[in-house]
């Protein structure tokens, strides 16, 4: 059916992909369709289980997702990082299905292959210049300092540039007065709570 909507090719994402069949899952990745995954959604609806391992193997790009704010009200990647990586262990019974580095790669260029967006989801030359720097004070980032990105405690980004500026320095978001910001939204707040 897909098929016949035209919602099969390589300019073409697939909201969940749970519900997929392995013909379907063929033509998909032959086609080169994308598929927005969006784990912690469909473990709280108990909508299905991505068969990511699947979707990747044949050749479909996966990125992740986060839903909306029926299903997810944080809307953050990294518990997205963390769950795809657990469904899918889960999923498969294995410890191995999938690793922090695989999961990161669908968080940055395998969202990018979804969108068509060859200019981003990686460092190198001629690239976006959209890149984002954590903290690694913790032991366990000496070790490995992906998986304990990945799996270790939430974190807020220390600098943050999109495509070469500066839009987060130190933990503050660059040329933004941040109490005037609190000041305005806690009035904004109070004149909804009063209408």
């Amino acid at each position: 059916m897909l098929d016949e909507w035209g919602w099969v090719g390589d300019d073409v994402w697939l909201a969940h992909g749970i519900h997929i069949d392995d013909g379907e899952m063929a033509r998909l990745g032959t086609a080169g369709t994308g598929v927005a995954h969006c784990p912690s959604s469909n473990a709280r609806v108990a909508a299905g289980m991505c068969r990511v391992t699947d979707l990747r193997a044949a050749g479909c790009p996966v990125g992740l997702g986060v839903d909306g704010v029926a299903s997810n009200e944080v809307g953050g990647l990294f518990g997205e990082l963390r769950q795809a990586l657990y469904t899918a262990r889960l999923r498969e019974l294995r410890p191995d299905a999938l690793m922090p580095a695989d999961v990161v790669e669908m968080g940055t260029s395998g969202g990018a292959r979804c969108l068509g967006l060859d200019d981003l989801g990686s460092v190198q030359v001629g690239m976006r210049a959209d890149l984002a720097v954590w903290p690694g004070d913790d032991l366990g980032d000496i070790a490995d300092a992906l998986t304990a990105l990945v799996l270790g405690p939430d974190r807020r980004v220390r600098h943050l540039f999109v495509e070469g500026r500066a839009v987060v320095a130190d933990g503050l978001l660059s040329g933004t007065d941040l109490a005037e910001a609190h000041r305005d939204l806690a009035g904004r707040a109070r004149r909804l709570w009063e209408a």
